[in-house]
């Protein structure tokens, strides 16, 4: 029996913790017995006391007050923040001021409650301290990967230790190996999904299509241009409503401009936020994701092609890996309106299309991307790792900085 220290250092509930829960309780538990140590007192705890997964905050074993999860903000920072010298600064007063206290009283409690491997489920540069003591504690460490961070040089030696990266994509470990990481230390994991939970539907009889959406309402995941999009098609054709949903500084901006527009008040939903946007995507006939930037993966278009909605995608990122250009979906140039209602209009004029995109987008979900398929990919890297440390590569702990 194997015993894994997971580490969430999130200030609240997302991706990261979502499928930190789906991992634990889907692990061999004949052979791995799970920890998940939070930095917050998420609301994630209470659902991983059911399943039988111990876990606790570091507050908590320390004897200190909970600390409050910083506010989200989306603060544009200047230039000069985002240049390489600056950040390796930043980066140094940040350990030496905060993380290296943290990283000195983790390694010592990893050592004593005995750990075999430590998952840091977040970047690189947001569980350094998890890495350092891992690596002082003399325990095996892996590094999940979600976005495309910039770990500077300081922050690449300190995680010279950790046995392997798991980065989401494709897309995302091109990203770290072009960054300065160790290629032959990266692994490409999809997340997982449920596809025995996530069905297909019969969608209801009706006369006009349901094209959905559903993401933050904020600059890069590209809302605007699918109403922009939704005006395009709407002037050409009427059988085709919309439904964008989520919360976000852009949303109240965009409600204004579809109330005092005609052709897309009647057409053109913005529902706010939705609790479990999975009923939504289940009755789409499309489902779209526009995101401008670069997509790590795209966890809104793999529930849709496992509940066997077409999808039409932004050709970036993950994205790319997702969906099957012309067989599973549709991908357009991010950014671009037109490539954008050209392939949505290509969808709407072809209904069998959609049936067939459907169809592989089931099966590609079930081949590619299900949660068991996720689960036995990580398990074997833990195998590899914790077989490398008792093999003799990590005898005792060692110096880290």
């Amino acid at each position: 029996m194997h015993r894994i220290l997971y580490i969430e250092d999130a200030p609240a509930v997302g991706g990261s913790a979502i499928c930190l829960e789906e991992l634990a309780r889907g692990l061999d538990r004949s052979r791995f017995e799970p920890f998940v140590l939070f930095a917050y007192d998420l609301a994630a705890r209470a659902s991983l006391e059911p399943a039988g997964i111990p876990n606790a905050t570091a507050a908590s074993i320390q004897g200190r007050p909970e600390p409050v999860p910083p506010e989200e903000r989306e603060i544009p920072l200047p230039g000069f923040k985002r240049q390489g010298l600056y950040r390796l600064l930043r980066s140094l007063k940040s350990y030496l001021f905060v993380e290296r206290e943290r990283a000195a009283w983790l390694a010592e409690w990893i050592a004593r409650e005995r750990f075999d491997l430590v998952h840091a489920n977040n970047a690189l540069t947001a569980n350094l301290a998890a890495i350092v003591a891992a690596s002082r504690a003399g325990v095996p460490a892996v590094s999940h990967q979600r976005g495309y961070f910039r770990p500077t040089a300081f922050q690449r030696f300190a995680a010279r230790g950790v046995d392997r990266f798991l980065c989401v994509s494709r897309s995302v470990a091109d990203h770290y190996a072009a960054q300065g990481l160790r290629r032959d230390r990266i692994v490409t994991v999809y997340d997982g999904i449920d596809v025995a939970l996530l069905r297909p539907r019969k969608r209801a009889e009706r006369d006009r299509a349901l094209i959905g959406w559903a993401g933050r309402f904020v600059p890069w995941k590209g809302a605007a241009m699918l109403v922009d999009a939704a005006a395009t098609i709407l002037a050409r054709r009427s059988d085709a409503d919309f439904v964008i949903a989520g919360a976000g500084p852009e949303l109240a901006g965009l409600r204004k401009r579809v109330e005092r527009s005609t052709l897309l008040r009647d057409r053109v939903h913005l529902p706010g936020f939705l609790s479990d946007v999975r009923h939504l995507i289940a009755d789409c006939d499309v489902f779209v994701n526009t995101s401008i930037e670069p997509e790590p993966l795209g966890h809104s278009a793999l529930e849709a092609m496992a509940l066997g909605v077409p999808v039409v995608a932004s050709a970036c990122g993950g994205l790319t890996e997702i969906v099957a250009h012309e067989t599973s979906g549709l991908l357009f140039e991010p950014g671009d309106t037109r490539s954008l209602a050209d392939a949505l209009l290509k969808l709407l004029d072809d209904r069998d299309m959609r049936f067939r995109f459907g169809i592989e987008g089931r099966r590609r979900a079930e081949q590619l991307f299900s949660l068991e398929r996720h689960v036995k990919m990580i398990e074997a890297v833990y195998d590899a790792v914790i077989g490398r440390s008792n093999g003799g590569r990590r005898g005792s702990p060692v110096t880290k900085p």
